[in-house]
């Protein structure tokens, strides 16, 4: 039986985020660490990170050091006997060029230890893997184009240039970097936004059938099914945003067979000694006593305690081009 755990957005980063303490990559290393030796006790196959291994765009942003650290959990992994994969981000590239990675990513160099890309289909197993596409949100037949090969072999590998139909694998696992909601919660989604149903969905792109595990999200989506197709989410790995959905949910990464998803939970600290919860409850109840001084004035004011504040401003401005709201957000975050 083929076992593949698959792994949400790291973030890998030298500074701790702003609403987070000084523990936070250290945190998530021991995380990854964890998920590791999980792998190598339940004799799984290979790992797969979904993504966003590091946080900044920028190249000079990451350490040498910060990106030692990730080799040796790459190595740490290779050690246990287990293969270890990822997609391709958005926060691994440099203005949405894929190209990038090789010429001055970090994630190159992690490519150069031993990590491997999964671009396609994985040699051996029942895997397939979508890297981040700029034109998911901006190109209706995008899903349709990233998994024309899913979609077309089916049942098959492809190992060089022979198409070889193994009759053992009877499901098959797509991973991908992409901006998907479950139907319910993607009502709700106006801006940014991959959908599953319909002709132009995910799940047709798929023939709908197979499992597709998928990371940039990073709340905690679960389990569900759309039209043939199985979807996973189980969050990012790593914590770092004072998003309400940080402050409860667990920790977690997915175990996949032919049979489905299984979720894992990973040990972790509770959020309080993740994120600075007391220290950001004192600055919100300081911001509201402003925000009630502000309106007795007749004043409007925007919050910029935060990047992250700013960027959820940026996102609700439906009366700014789309096309400027995503880059204005992009720089934000390189330099957030």
């Amino acid at each position: 039986m083929t076992k593949i755990i698959c792994v949400g957005d790291i973030h890998a980063r030298d500074r701790a985020p702003a609403n987070a303490h000084e523990s936070y990559m250290d945190d998530t290393i021991e995380a990854l660490l964890w998920v590791n030796e999980f792998a190598q006790h339940n004799s799984a196959d290979a790992i797969v990170w979904a993504g966003d291994v590091f946080d900044h765009k920028l190249p000079s942003r990451t350490s040498h050091a910060l990106v030692l650290r990730m080799i040796d959990v790459v190595h740490d992994a290779l050690s246990r006997g287990v293969e270890i994969w990822a997609v391709v981000g958005n926060h691994d590239i440099s203005n949405d060029v894929l190209a990038s990675i090789t010429e001055k990513q970090p994630l190159g160099v992690l490519y150069k230890a031993g990590l491997r890309e999964l671009n396609g289909w994985h040699p051996t197993l029942p895997l397939f893997g979508v890297p981040w596409r700029q034109d998911w949100t901006t190109n209706e037949d995008s899903a349709d184009e990233a998994f024309k090969e899913y979609r077309e072999y089916g049942m098959r590998l492809v190992i060089g240039e022979e198409d070889i139909v193994d009759p053992e694998f009877d499901e098959i696992l797509a991973v991908t970097h992409a901006p998907i909601y479950p139907p319910k919660e993607a009502e709700n989604i106006q801006w940014e936004l991959v959908p599953t149903r319909g002709p132009k969905g995910i799940s047709a792109a798929m023939g709908n059938r197979g499992f597709l595990y998928y990371g940039h999200i990073h709340e905690d989506h679960g389990v569900f099914e759309v039209d043939g197709v199985t979807y996973a989410n189980m969050g990012a790995i790593s914590r770092g945003s004072m998003a309400e959905y940080n402050l409860n949910r667990k920790i977690k990464v997915a175990m996949w067979t032919e049979a489905g998803f299984e979720e894992v939970a990973v040990p972790h600290k509770p959020a309080s000694e993740v994120l600075k919860v007391v220290e950001a409850t004192a600055a919100k109840e300081e911001r509201l006593s402003l925000d009630q001084f502000l309106t007795e004035v007749g004043s409007v004011q925007l919050d910029i305690s935060s990047t992250a504040s700013v960027i959820e401003h940026i996102k609700g401005r439906k009366d700014v081009d789309p096309g400027v709201r995503k880059r204005a957000i992009e720089i934000l975050e390189e330099v957030g």
